[in-house]
């Protein structure tokens, strides 16, 4: 029985894991494209120029030294951890816990940031023959240490706080008491 199900909601759920995956990544594009605003124009208008007119005139569209001055100010070591945790503070915000999607989210958003960071250092070496640093691998650490403080964060102040419901029955005892 439970195959005939199945098989009867086949097209309904591919349909559904559809719209899953690119609510997802409309999403997770959001978030990156919001948080590394200058990285993504920089590199989008790189893109886009190289596409009309060919590597070797993109230098002349972007120069070099406002390519790197650019990097210097939007992509240190600094600057990225900073910004991506904001981006997992953002996403706590706008993922319910008793969803349990923030981990599969921030998996998610790992993956991306590694792809487009690995698509700008691409286009890095290629045309300015500059090493992108930290590198997309860097990311992808720097997200896996934001991602895994952040999860040890919220555990911490649960058991400082005595989880949930004791914060809620002490705020009760306290609105009784007065």
């Amino acid at each position: 029985r439970g195959a005939e199900v199945s098989a009867l909601f086949q097209k309904q759920i591919t349909k559904a894991n559809a719209i899953c995956k690119a609510s997802t990544d409309a999403y997770l594009g959001w978030m990156i494209k919001r948080e590394f605003k200058s990285l993504h124009a920089l590199f989008s208008n790189i893109s886009k120029i190289r596409r009309e007119v060919g590597d070797r005139d993109v230098p002349v569209h972007v120069p070099k030294a406002t390519f790197i001055r650019t990097l210097n100010k939007e992509s240190n070591r600094e600057v990225m951890k900073e910004k991506i945790a904001i981006i997992y503070s953002r996403m706590e915000k706008h993922l319910s816990e008793e969803g349990g999607l923030l981990p599969v989210a921030w998996k998610a958003l790992v993956k991306v940031l590694y792809e487009w960071f690995g698509r700008w250092e691409k286009l890095s070496s290629q045309i300015y023959k500059h090493v992108l640093e930290p590198s997309a691998v860097d990311v992808v650490r720097i997200a896996k240490a934001a991602g895994a403080s952040g999860s040890v964060q919220d555990d911490r102040d649960m058991k400082g706080r005595g989880g949930k419901e004791e914060l809620g029955t002490r705020n009760s005892e306290r609105r009784a008491a007065v």
